[in-house]
């Protein structure tokens, strides 16, 4: 989404990931074969942390396990129809989306349930005043 928060007239992006949490994940332990303990380990980690890690890191690839490459599209086409204004084909893509997040932990999507709700508030019509972002009235 691209909200202009409280204070601000500049509009700025906001990023969100929905997880399934509802799972079962190993439990961490520090290796056999080391002094260090595992805070240590994970503090080590975090700072040598980047992008790649969304495609290496087990844990966040299994958090992620809904969000399949479909899904993906099917939110990008909606977000996009939403920010370029045609929100008549931002609704379709932004409830199929929704509803192929049905079965993680809240039942559906939360980003395009927040879009979503926002364009209800309008009616399903796109002001005239739009220009691709809106006010965050709200943390």
């Amino acid at each position: 989404d691209v909200v202009r928060v409280k204070g601000s007239n500049v509009p700025m992006p906001i990023y969100t990931y929905d997880t399934f949490q509802n799972q079962v994940f190993p439990q961490l332990r520090a290796p056999k074969y080391t002094s260090l303990a595992l805070g240590d380990i994970l503090s080590r980690q975090a700072e040598n942390y980047d992008e790649s890690a969304w495609t290496s890191d087990p844990d966040l690839i299994q958090l992620r396990c809904l969000a399949t490459h479909q899904f993906k599209k099917t939110f990008e086409k909606g977000l996009s129809n939403y920010l370029g204004g045609r929100w008549d084909f931002a609704r379709e893509q932004l409830e199929k989306a929704d509803k192929m997040m049905a079965s993680n932990d809240i039942g559906g999507d939360g980003p395009s349930r927040a879009i979503l709700k926002y364009m209800k508030e309008n009616d399903w019509v796109c002001p005239a005043s739009w220009q691709g972002h809106r006010p965050l009235t709200s943390k």
